[in-house]
């Protein structure tokens, strides 16, 4: 029995040993909604091979194989187009093919990622599950950026759990509507100026010195009318498809949004707190936003069985399976909730490691990077003998695959976390602590883009 594990490895030997490896690399697979394959060949091929390996594929796929045509060659008509359409890079049976995945749902984590983007910064905090800490830190690194006289952009994309409009807003400052709103009315058209005024709220928890804006999730007409809210997820999710018939996914749409308040020229920041999981949303926020990713986790094996997925996922990708060190320069691994232990440290490092060669995103001689946080003072610098490691590996261009080890200290007082209740969180002396790495890596990203210093 033939399941959807073992469709394509064994469609790539069938075809490997009628056609030979050469010819299997260049041509093109197709999954199609149900799972069904086919192969197109980038070769004309004579008509007693073609009715062959058909027979064949029906016989040893069964209902993995298309129907009515599980192979074609260059010269079948709409073949050639097909070569020009994104496709997945992957390996089977041991060889690297590629693949057309046609779906129904998903269809955003097949694309490319966004080049980072810096005016204004822009970083998304992702986690597997929930209950790591994520969006804790996002708010603390947002009081952190207020503190510096930073003025920063909250956007909540967890539409089915969320969390931090409640967190930093209160009854007088929820906005009219929320990014459920915003991602319903632009499946119909334009938005105006005045209904993107109003999805923000200004939160009462900044500092004097600098501003918080968030976009929460629900805006208070959806709070008053709560049996709205599913009939709004489902049409949020939706594809835009215009008069041309240009189809614009949720990937595009968060996007759309996001770069009207990044042209405001408003922002030193956008922090965006993305759905936890799997999810399109998801999608969006790692690969459609140009922001620095902060991919948080416990020590735990939830947490990298996740990724792994994810990873593994996005590794086929063309553009990142080509420059891996490019995209691996925008994220970040972040240890949530970590003990005082060194044995703890150096198991969520040990995984981290595992992971990334694992999913091919780092060769198995590698070693990943830990990111090493400004002192305080700046006179009293922290000093581990990895540094050096790191350092030769800058010199001799090495370090071309490496990832950034974070980690968030465990803290009793951040347990239940609600800021407008126990306001003294946000002050720096509390959260200095356990959130220092984070603070810094944020910190670092920011100087990069714009060059200048913070106060």
């Amino acid at each position: 029995m033939i399941y959807f594990d073992d469709s394509l490895p064994k469609f790539v030997s069938l075809l490997v040993e009628e056609l030979g490896t050469n010819a299997v690399e260049d041509g093109l697979f197709s999954r199609d909604t149900s799972g069904r394959l086919s192969f197109f060949s980038a070769t004309k091929l004579t008509k007693k091979i073609l009715t062959r390996i058909s027979k064949l594929a029906l016989s040893e796929l069964g209902a993995y194989a298309r129907a009515d045509r599980p192979i074609a060659d260059i010269d079948d008509f709409g073949v050639s187009e097909l070569f020009s359409e994104r496709s997945l890079k992957l390996s089977a049976a041991g060889i690297s093919v590629r693949l057309l995945d046609r779906r129904l749902v998903g269809a955003d984590w097949l694309r490319a990622p966004t080049t980072e983007k810096s005016d204004p910064s822009r970083f998304v905090f992702a986690s597997i599950k929930g209950g790591v800490g994520r969006t804790t830190a996002l708010s603390i690194v947002a009081a952190d950026l207020a503190a510096k006289g930073k003025s920063t952009l909250i956007i909540d994309l967890d539409l089915e759990a969320p969390g931090i409009g409640s967190m930093l807003l209160d009854d007088g400052t929820t906005p009219d509507f929320g990014m459920i709103d915003a991602l319903v009315e632009i499946g119909l058209g334009k938005l105006s100026d005045g209904f993107m005024a109003d999805l923000i709220g200004p939160s009462a928890l900044a500092d004097r010195k600098g501003r918080i804006d968030v976009v929460p999730a629900f805006g208070r007409r959806s709070l008053k009318n709560p049996g709205e809210i599913l009939g709004k997820i489902s049409r949020a999710y939706a594809e835009r498809v215009d008069i041309n018939g240009n189809v614009a996914t949720f990937l595009d749409k968060v996007s759309e949004i996001t770069d009207y308040f990044s042209a405001l020229g408003r922002y030193d920041a956008i922090l965006v707190d993305a759905r936890a999981g799997l999810h399109e949303t998801t999608a969006s926020a790692l690969l459609g936003l140009g922001a620095h990713v902060f991919l948080f986790g416990l020590d735990e094996p939830q947490t990298f069985h996740g990724y792994e997925a994810l990873l593994s996922n996005l590794v086929r990708i063309d553009v990142i399976a080509d420059a891996k060190a490019d995209w691996l320069s925008t994220i970040s691994m972040v240890q949530g909730k970590k003990t005082d232990s060194e044995d703890d440290e150096s198991s969520f490092a040990t995984r981290c490691d595992a992971l990334f060669k694992t999913c091919g995103l780092i060769s198995k001689t590698k070693k990943s990077n830990r990111f090493f946080a400004a002192a305080e003072p700046f006179s009293n610098v922290p000093w581990d003998d990895d540094a050096e490691i790191v350092e030769a590996e800058l010199k001799d261009g090495s370090s071309d695959e490496s990832i950034d080890i974070l980690h968030v200290l465990y803290d009793d007082q951040f347990f239940l976390f609600d800021p407008n209740r126990r306001n003294q969180l946000m002050t720096h002396q509390v959260y200095k602590t356990p959130y220092h790495m984070l603070l810094q890596k944020v910190e670092s990203v920011m100087l990069s883009h714009v060059g200048e210093k913070f106060e």
